[in-house]
């Protein structure tokens, strides 16, 4: 369970950025 959870966040933030960078672009 642990390590789903480390992978929903890891995945959040890989979102967030992908946001981040077509917003810039």
């Amino acid at each position: 369970m642990i390590t789903n959870l480390l992978f929903l966040g890891a995945s959040t933030l890989v979102v967030k950025n992908v946001g981040n960078i077509t917003q810039i672009i």
